[in-house]
């Protein structure tokens, strides 16, 4: 993650929070800032300020964010999962996935752009995401590996069985997975599902000890994602959904 999406990251986690005041600390005064509520915009700190404040009654809005991309310096996208809920009970009155885009300057949002209902299967920051995990099992780094899950991901123990939890854990599995097999992977295609889930289909080549072929064809693997890291997976080598 880089440090201007870590900066984004944490507006969410702000925002989420109920912490209005470090979110405008994340921004320049003359933000401009899209007024969802009457299909316009707001400019300036004063304007936001006042429509945060109209975000708390009788709705509540809340962004997790799924994946986060640099498509260009001081820009930084998000593929976010949007939940609108009653403040009063709870209620979900809608759930649907935004693409927000982000315009820093001086390490502060200036400008925020956001796309209500993204329907696209595919977001450049889960494939790079996919990317680098790719690379570090194919170039056997497992500290490029633990890098690419959430600190409490979990997943079952393809060698051994039970799961793993938790970035040491991660670590440990991806060194034994390293001894004892010679895994070759290739990207083939991902797309999003409704659920948010990642369902992306690989090329697996895995080899033994003593160089002898265990598996040689198509796998899907399923990722829970979030702020661009995985939380879960499950590996499939029918390529059918697992339950």
């Amino acid at each position: 993650m880089t440090p201007d999406e870590d900066r984004i990251a944490r507006l969410y986690e702000a925002f989420n929070a109920r912490d209005f005041d470090r979110c405008f600390a994340m921004m320049t005064p003359d933000v401009s800032w899209p007024d969802e509520l009457e299909n316009g915009r707001l400019e300036g700190i004063g304007s936001v300020k006042t429509y945060f404040s109209s975000l708390t009654a009788p709705l509540r809005a809340h962004y997790e964010p799924i994946s986060l991309f640099t498509p260009a310096p001081h820009r930084v996208d998000v593929l976010s999962r949007q939940v609108i809920t009653s403040a009063a009970d709870g209620t979900v009155w809608s759930s649907t996935r935004a693409r927000h885009s982000y315009t820093l300057r001086d390490g502060l949002v200036s400008r925020m752009d956001s796309e209500q209902a993204y329907a696209e299967p595919t977001f450049a920051g889960v494939e790079r995401m996919l990317t680098r995990l790719i690379d570090a099992i194919n170039t056997r780094d497992a500290e490029a590996a633990v890098a690419c899950y959430a600190p409490d991901a979990r997943f079952t123990d393809m060698l051994e069985g039970g799961e793993i939890v938790g970035a040491k854990a991660i670590g440990a599995y991806h060194r034994r997975l390293f001894e004892t097999v010679d895994t070759t992977l290739s990207l083939l295609d991902y797309r999003l599902e409704s659920d948010d889930r990642i369902r992306a289909r690989m090329l697996a080549e895995t080899r033994g000890p003593d160089g002898g072929l265990w598996q040689d064809g198509p796998v899907v693997v399923w990722y829970r994602v979030y702020a661009g890291r995985i939380t879960a997976q499950d590996v499939d080598d029918s390529g059918e959904s697992p339950p």
